[in-house]
């Protein structure tokens, strides 16, 4: 097979293969973008690879394994090209500088096993990296194909082309293929393989790779209507908690750069919703003057009784808030913008396997006078950080665990447990983790 596919898609009945080159996107009507891509990769019924062609003369073909789901047809496909073209198959794998030489060793062994399946000559490249995205584009620029097999986070994905791997495909040069083995994935582990406690460096890998395919930005997210279709899509509705207790300096502007940009412009979110917690200045007024609905949340659900904390306030909003999607943003920014809410929805509807999202900041944010220049306080430094990366390490990647812009799937929030006060935050990150594993947290520079 020959990347120089004609656009679309062309299929083999014997070997039941599809083939589809990168497309401009269209749009509808209502000015929606369409990928069909995505449609036709949500269950592919056969083996599938997706071509972004160039014009180049290959000479090299990069094939980069890690041993997932999709290695095997990479290098198959990798080998075709290279009998048709001539050109020299180069297998890549990258070794993450903190295993441990036994870990290297195992890898090592898997890894020439593996590129000693096909049938032409390999050069095989090793690299030891922390990032193996980066690695990937370093050595890719030697070449003039790079074929990528599907990873098996990836594969779980409606969206194949999830952010993380999209991402790496925009800095890739030349001609580029993403190739999905069809039929399901089993992340089960091999039964014979003797259990093993997990070392300092195996944990710090496991955070490592969490923190790479987990970890994303809010101008990932900023094509609004494509948000919109993908919450349409999906049949989900969007609400929007603000928890207030005397904000009166800056909960009209919230309110208004949140309706306008996100409910008048376009249809992202359903709903906003303010939960008071017993204002005694004009919060509420302001509020409903912005044109929302403000909710004591003392009134919600009165026979389970009244607590003070902004915990109480968010359990008893996801009574008030009719919303698949629940998004909480605090009240006390000064310098908002709607990139908290659609930053912290973008993971949330772009891919199932997600379902709790916290916000962080890497630029100066402002709470009334006051500047953080990454969100996080002394609370955060002195306290949360060293706890978690003590006594629950694989929580150590997050950024700012503290911070009071979130989301989440409301069947998960359901699910586990709220802290009345404001040990809220950091009592559902433990509960979500626990219950959902870290694969379900991502996290969004806001």
């Amino acid at each position: 097979m020959s990347c120089a596919a004609r656009s679309g898609s062309r299929t083999s009945p014997r070997k039941a293969f599809v083939r589809r080159c990168w497309r401009p996107i269209p749009t509808r009507q209502d000015g929606l973008s369409v990928n069909a891509v995505e449609d036709l990769l949500v269950d592919p019924p056969c083996d599938v690879a997706l071509v972004r062609p160039d014009t180049a003369p290959i000479r090299s073909v990069l094939v980069p394994v890690r041993g997932g789901p999709s290695a095997q047809l990479a290098l198959r496909l990798a080998a075709t090209v290279c009998k048709e073209t001539g050109a020299e198959l180069c297998v890549l794998h990258i070794f993450n500088p903190r295993i441990s030489a036994e870990s290297q060793k195992r890898e090592e062994s898997a890894f020439l096993k593996l590129s000693s399946t096909v049938d032409v000559p390999v050069r095989r490249i090793t690299l030891l990296s922390a990032s193996v995205r980066e690695a990937i584009i370093r050595e890719a620029a030697q070449h003039q194909m790079v074929v990528l097999g599907a990873t098996l986070s990836l594969m779980h994905r409606p969206m194949v082309l999830g952010a993380p791997i999209t991402r790496l495909l925009r800095r890739l040069p030349g001609n580029v293929m993403v190739v999905k083995t069809a039929g399901p994935v089993s992340a089960v582990k091999d039964p014979d393989r003797p259990f093993r406690v997990e070392n300092r460096a195996a944990a710090a890998e496991r955070v490592d790779r969490w923190f790479a395919e987990n970890t994303f930005h809010s101008k990932e997210f900023a094509d609004l209507r494509r948000l919109v279709d993908l919450k349409q899509r999906q049949g989900l509705t969007i609400s929007l908690g603000l928890p207030t207790l005397n904000e009166q300096d800056t909960i009209g502007k919230v309110v208004r750069t949140f309706k306008t940009a996100l409910m008048d412009r376009v249809p992202l979110v359903d709903e906003i919703v303010v939960i008071d917690s017993g204002s005694s200045d004009r919060t509420a007024a302001i509020a409903e003057r912005a044109g929302v609905r403000v909710v004591q949340h003392s009134e919600i659900l009165p026979r389970y009784g009244v607590f003070q904390g902004k915990g109480e306030a968010l359990w008893k909003s996801l009574y008030a808030l009719n919303g698949d999607l629940i998004c909480w943003v605090d009240t006390d920014i000064s310098n908002i913008h709607p990139k908290f809410v659609y930053g912290l929805l973008g993971p949330l509807l772009s891919d199932p396997e997600i379902h709790y999202v916290k916000g962080f900041y890497r630029r100066p944010l402002k709470f009334g006078t006051e500047f953080q220049a990454q969100g996080g306080g002394r609370v955060t430094e002195l306290a949360a950080r060293p706890m978690l990366n003590l006594f629950f390490p694989e929580l150590s990647g997050l950024v700012q665990p503290l911070s009071g812009e979130y989301a989440g799937r409301r069947r998960v929030l359901e699910s586990v447990p709220f802290f009345t006060g404001y040990g809220v935050e950091l009592g559902l990150l433990l509960a979500i983790s626990e219950a959902y594993g870290m694969r379900a947290i991502a996290q969004v520079d806001l």
